[in-house]
């Protein structure tokens, strides 16, 4: 997450008002992932500012708690408390004028962890990512990322046709499926 400070020096800045801000001003280093996430899958910046100020309230509440305890990264923690109020927030965009039980959540202790072994995969990913060749991770990007469709990634990029940047996806699948299967087997 950051240089300066470790999960646990962040974790007790936090719990005082004195360094509170300091470690709040590293926390924010996340939020550039967080407004992407938020970003792409139909959320505006000002979305994205109002779920990660909640979700550092909601951190800040928690590790005041004497039985808190972390159970994976501090960034991971917090990812999960923004991917959950941000679902909780579409949730609340698409439901119907009455209230309905079954589409109410309850925000538990547990609800709000991250899986460690998910963490584990998507930093295995991420470096997998850093292994394979620039124009994969730009062609990766437009696709997965800024949701373009194939014919403009194939402009973009200087592919021939549709089909070339097709092709070139697919190589660059498997090419990224083959740098996860190398990073596992050394896992």
């Amino acid at each position: 997450m950051n240089k300066n400070m470790n999960d646990y020096d962040l974790i007790t800045a936090l719990q005082s008002s004195k360094t509170r801000g300091k470690a709040i001003k590293e926390l924010y280093k996340e939020f550039p992932k967080i407004k992407a996430n938020i970003c792409s899958s139909g959320g505006s910046r000002q979305d994205a500012e109002e779920v990660f100020n909640d979700a550092l309230l909601l951190l800040i509440e928690k590790v005041q708690e004497d039985n808190f305890q972390l159970t994976s990264k501090l960034s991971s923690f917090l990812y999960g408390i923004n991917r959950f109020l941000w679902m909780n927030e579409l949730r609340k965009k698409k439901k119907s004028v009455s209230l309905e039980w079954e589409n109410t959540m309850i925000l538990t202790h547990d609800s709000l962890e991250y899986d460690s072994e998910k963490e584990e995969k998507i930093q295995l990913i991420e470096k997998a990512l850093g292994l394979i060749t620039s124009k994969c991770k730009e062609l990766f990007t437009l696709f997965y990322f800024k949701k373009e469709r194939m014919a403009e990634i194939a402009k973009s990029l200087d592919f021939k046709s549709v089909n070339s940047a097709k092709t070139q996806k697919y190589k660059c699948m498997e090419q990224l499926n083959k740098v996860v299967s190398q990073q596992l087997k050394k896992a």
